[in-house]
């Protein structure tokens, strides 16, 4: 688990250009702002 204040890394393959949304799938927490935009070019 990652605390509120903590950060990690993460490693993959981004070979599908477009934006992407990274998100938690439980909705109190996506409302709360788990949620992040990220784009591969």
């Amino acid at each position: 688990m990652i605390g509120s204040t903590q950060t990690t890394q993460i490693a993959f393959v981004a070979d599908n250009p477009g934006k992407w949304l990274l998100h938690c799938h439980m909705l109190e927490h996506a409302a709360a702002g788990m949620t992040t935009w990220f784009e591969v070019s």
